[in-house]
């Protein structure tokens, strides 16, 4: 419906509904006062009626729809309709009286007493216009709805049309021939002129017009609703059936289908329907097959790579026993060249037995998830001893020297010792590994409200803008190379207690990695054996949920 048509409808007030109603049945009454003693008794008649009919669908299609139960709506349309009846019966004929328009009534063929019956009659034909508002609202949404109910109305539309046609054919032809007019020719005008065309022969027209139309609606109404159920049944069927089986896929049930019936654009959309059924059950059913063949090989990989890890720590380890004893025998003073190689062939061990770890516990971390035992522990002594032990490798290694700024005053923070520690070791070996001879790696620590931050910062080449999104992936490394597993397992080890790491690069000045570990006065007593067991099952879905590939 157009916007200009909805501002129009139902949208008034009743009590300026009414208001509108009094004033266009006065400006009426208005313009029929100058034509009493012009025009015939018969205008005048119909000029009453004109009043009555304009006024009670103006009141009919003005004042808005009431809501709420139907006993409540029922009840406000009555009090309307008698209100509507006031207007029309007291509040026109009483001014009328004083305004000396009486005439209009009393010279009218319908006589005083009928005229003005038919002003109070107002109201009721107000309902029964408001009852036919309700039928056609309420049609208009089964259309909408069915469309056995839109090829019914698209009968009753064409059974309206012929019924129109024939009417006006009949008064075409017709003319009123027969009647006879009062008009007086020297008092005729041209507003005259139109009231008497318009009251003698259009609205008597458009009256029976619309008289026929109703009747003709009673009487095809059942029949062509009969008919339009029987013809229209089978497609609707069937369109019905099609709404129900794209419902059913809808919902999943990927296995719906529908009959095929007869050969036309229907039964067309059914098969393709069909069809389309077809191939997305196929489809998913590939899907879940390449999901199950995917996990399967996932957690081949996760077997392969814990099996391998295990089996590696030995053997390297014993390696690195070896190379330690004959590294120490300062009895037996090797030559300076084999002693470099033996040095060499050290630090590629330690290496390759910090990989060995790591890879080791991210397969326990998909496995079963890294069981934590926080507890309230010196984070400042552990960052400490952390770099006593690396600072002679690191420059020994590369000429990197690793500081430390430690306040003595640090809080206690609630960490797992073990697994800060091994936290600490990756950022730091990631760190020297990436800072150039001459560099500085160091560790700082202060304390923030509820946590205890602790830095690692290098003067190293920096990591690129592009890269930096992505140095907590597993297994991912930028244009230098390297496992990718180090800052992966920092960043869950720390989750896992409860921490927090995060990263800042500027490339050609260097990385500061921060890890904020929560103090041990902000969690309460019960915390770590409760979040150490939240935390390994939600490692467990990181790694599953991420599913790199080895």
């Amino acid at each position: 419906m157009p916007a200009r048509r909805k501002r129009f409808l139902w949208q008034e007030h009743p009590i300026r509904g009414l208001a509108e109603t009094w004033i266009v049945g006065m400006a009426m009454l208005w313009v029929l006062s100058y034509q009493v003693g012009v025009v015939s008794p018969f205008v005048l008649g119909n000029g009453v009626l004109f009043v009555c009919g304009v006024c009670g669908l103006w009141s009919a299609l003005r004042i808005r729809l009431p809501g709420g139960s139907q006993l409540r709506r029922a009840v406000a349309e009555l009090a309307v309709g008698l209100s509507l009846s006031l207007v029309m019966g007291a509040g026109l004929s009483v001014p009328a009286r004083w305004l000396g328009w009486e005439g209009i009534w009393q010279e009218s063929s319908l006589g005083p007493v009928i005229a003005v019956a038919l002003l109070w009659a107002t109201g009721p034909g107000y309902l029964l216009a408001r009852l036919g508002v309700r039928v056609w609202l309420r049609w208009q949404h089964l259309r909408r709805r069915r469309m056995l109910w839109a090829i019914t109305h698209a009968h009753l539309t064409l059974v309206v049309l012929v019924a129109c046609l024939a009417a006006l054919a009949i008064f075409g032809v017709a003319n009123y021939s027969g009647s006879t007019t009062l008009l007086q020719p020297e008092r005729a005008n041209l507003l005259t002129s139109f009231l008497d065309s318009l009251l003698h022969s259009v609205f008597p027209a458009v009256s029976i017009v619309a008289i026929l139309t109703i009747m003709a609606l009673v009487a095809i109404l059942p029949p062509s609703a009969l008919f339009s159920y029987v013809v229209a049944r089978g497609t609707t069927r069937r369109l019905e059936a099609l709404v129900a089986a794209a419902r059913a896929l809808r919902e999943g049930n990927y296995g719906a289908r529908v009959e095929v019936v007869g050969e036309d654009e229907v039964a067309q959309l059914q098969a393709d329907l069909n069809a389309m059924a077809e191939e997305l059950e196929r489809t998913l059913h590939d899907l879940e097959v390449q999901r199950d063949t995917v996990t399967h090989l996932l957690e081949a990989r996760r077997q392969l790579v814990a099996t391998v890890s295990h089996e590696l720590r030995t053997p390297v380890a014993t390696v690195r026993a070896l190379l330690e004893s004959a590294l120490d025998r300062r009895e037996e003073e090797a030559p300076a060249s084999l002693r470099h190689d033996l040095e060499v062939v050290q630090g590629e061990v330690l290496r390759l037995q910090g990989l060995i770890d790591d890879l080791f516990a991210l397969s326990q971390a998909e496995a079963a998830g890294l069981a934590v035992d926080c507890r309230p522990d010196d984070v400042g002594l552990i960052a400490a001893g952390m770099v006593e032990a690396l600072a002679p490798l690191a420059w020994k290694a590369g000429r990197v020297e690793v500081v430390a700024e430690l306040p003595s005053d640090l809080p206690p923070a609630w960490v797992d010792r073990g697994r800060l520690e091994q936290v600490l070791a990756n950022l730091l070996r990631n760190a020297i590994r990436y800072t150039p001879p001459g560099g500085i790696v160091a560790v700082v620590a202060r304390p923030e409200d509820d946590a205890v931050r602790i830095e690692v910062k290098d003067t190293g080449e920096g990591i690129a803008p592009e890269d930096l999104p992505h140095v907590w992936e597993r297994f991912y490394h930028g244009p230098d190379g390297g496992a990718g597993l180090g800052l992966a397992l920092a960043r869950e080890l720390t989750e896992a207690m409860g921490g927090s790491i995060s990263v800042e690069s500027t490339p050609g000045r260097g990385s500061c990695f921060a890890l904020r570990l929560p103090r041990a006065g902000s969690v309460p007593e019960a915390w770590p054996a409760d979040h150490g067991a939240d935390a390994g099952h939600r490692i467990v879905d990181e790694g599953l949920d991420k599913a790199p590939s080895l």
